[in-house]
């Protein structure tokens, strides 16, 4: 990824490191904490090169950029003994939270519409299948049939973020990371349902999502 590409996102990575911060205050003194945000910063500046190239109007690029930086936060916390389940709790809560405190709630519910929306997903389908970033998601749209209950899904069959993490020597954290996909989808008022992933050695990741009238949380231990 080039540089200027990862620009526009550095404003909701310093709200991403201010919601881990507060995560992690009870278990690290407040100069330690900062010391290994610095730490994850350089990390990912250094890294930026080697981000897969997705394109600017990709709508799910932000995922990618921010599995990027928090791959340094991870690093930080595993020399500090955790482990990756408390590791994994702990960002899900902070997603949670920075997803709440960085938009209005009417916004977000604009968006969780949106997310269930089958025209999205029949374009951002139609996208992938254009394939002009060798790298990018590869994706098939999901419509509901007689007795299901979901309003859209997504069959994912290739994945850049298990790539980045692969080519990284991190393969490790990236079933983890999917776990952050619950909390950041309930944020928006959209119930994720999941029985497999890329990053678990499945030949897809089954996405299908539910829009929810009442507000819930859905953090995986």
């Amino acid at each position: 990824m080039r540089r200027e590409a990862a620009a526009p996102f550095f404003s909701m990575l310093r709200g991403m490191a201010a919601a881990v911060a507060a995560q992690l205050a009870g278990g690290f003194e407040e100069a330690e904490v900062r010391a290994m945000l610095a730490r994850a910063d350089e990390a990912f500046q250094a890294d930026i090169p080697f981000i897969p190239e997705v394109g600017a109007d990709n709508p799910w690029l932000k995922s990618l950029v921010g599995v990027a930086w928090l791959s340094g936060v991870w690093l930080q916390l595993e020399k500090r003994g955790w482990s990756l389940p408390r590791i994994s709790l702990a960002t899900q809560k902070a997603l949670a939270a920075f997803a709440q405190s960085s938009l209005p709630a009417e916004k977000r519910s604009a968006m969780g519409a949106a997310m269930c929306s089958p025209e999205l997903a029949e374009k951002i389908a139609a996208r992938s299948r254009e394939r002009r970033f060798p790298d990018d998601w590869l994706v098939e749209a999901v419509l509901p049939r007689e007795g299901e209950s979901f309003d859209v899904g997504y069959d994912v069959f290739k994945c850049p973020v298990v790539q980045y993490l692969e080519e990284r020597g991190l393969r490790r954290f990236a079933a983890w990371f999917c776990r952050d996909d619950y909390p950041l989808h309930a944020a928006m008022g959209v119930r994720l349902e999941r029985t497999r992933t890329l990053a678990d050695g499945a030949d897809r990741c089954d996405f299908r999502l539910k829009l929810c009238e009442e507000p819930f949380t859905q953090i995986m231990e």
